[in-house]
């Protein structure tokens, strides 16, 4: 089935895109620091009833609440960056079929893809880049390519490692933790989850600061490819239509 892809304008859903990016990064960086401060401040520790002990007796915890109600914004960042991806994914795949709209010839990524790259394992640490490459030389009035901007290297590599190095971070202070616990605890009735709890922190902190400085370089990244999709739509069309224009997305 083919496709025939229609010229639009930027629309404000882009200016939806960049308040929600802000929000998500100012949010990561708030939520992150508040967790920091708490985990820091705080001790945890399990308190194992005695098998042998007659009655029912349940564990418990002492020093700070695990349950503590405020707990739940912790998750108010990811709610929002659900919206985000919706957001931008829409934005990309709208901004690509207008190059293809104009005819330009020697495109490499069709709308589709510039959408379904991002769900493909492995490939998704690198093809979105390239779709996003091509969309910001292509954006031009003629469809002639430009120098592609730095920031998209800064947003990618800002994204990539928000990612990545905090969970690779999270999981091996976590293990180190753990294992120095296993060590005693078979035959202990308290348990002390506090360093382990302290050992993750710096890594929250870090992922705050990375979330919110990949969300900064992206609303830098759309406010260009916007300007250029302007212009591109503005522009008269001064190129015959591509033969594959209406080709599958």
């Amino acid at each position: 089935m083919s496709t025939t892809y229609r010229l639009h304008p930027p629309t404000s859903a882009s200016r939806v895109l960049q308040i929600l990016l802000a929000c998500t990064g100012g949010l990561a960086l708030v939520v992150d620091a508040i967790a920091y401060v708490w985990l820091r401040g705080s001790a945890f520790v399990l308190h194992i009833p005695d098998p042998q002990a007659p009655g029912r007796q349940v564990s418990y915890w002492t020093g700070s609440s695990v349950s503590s109600p405020w707990l739940a914004f912790l998750w108010l960042p990811s709610l929002v960056s659900t919206g985000v991806s919706v957001l931008w994914l829409i934005w990309q795949h709208g901004s690509t079929a207008n190059l293809w709209a104009r005819g330009y010839r020697d495109l490499k990524i069709r709308p589709g893809w510039a959408v379904g790259w991002w769900f493909i394992p492995f490939a998704n640490y690198a093809m979105p880049l390239v779709a996003m490459l091509e969309l910001d030389r292509r954006s031009t009035p003629d469809g002639t390519p430009r120098r592609a901007s730095p920031i998209l290297g800064w947003w990618w590599a800002a994204w990539l490692a928000s990612s990545t190095v905090p969970v690779i971070g999270v999981m091996g202070s976590l293990l180190s933790a753990m294992g120095d616990l296993a060590r005693d605890l078979p035959d202990a009735r308290t348990v002390d989850f506090t360093g382990a709890a302290h050992a993750i922190v710096p890594w929250l902190l870090l992922s705050g600061v990375l979330q919110a400085l990949a969300a900064g370089f992206a609303i830098m990244v759309v406010r260009r490819i916007d300007a250029g999709q302007a212009a591109l739509v503005a522009a008269p069309l001064a190129i015959p239509s591509r033969p594959d224009a209406g080709g599958r997305g």
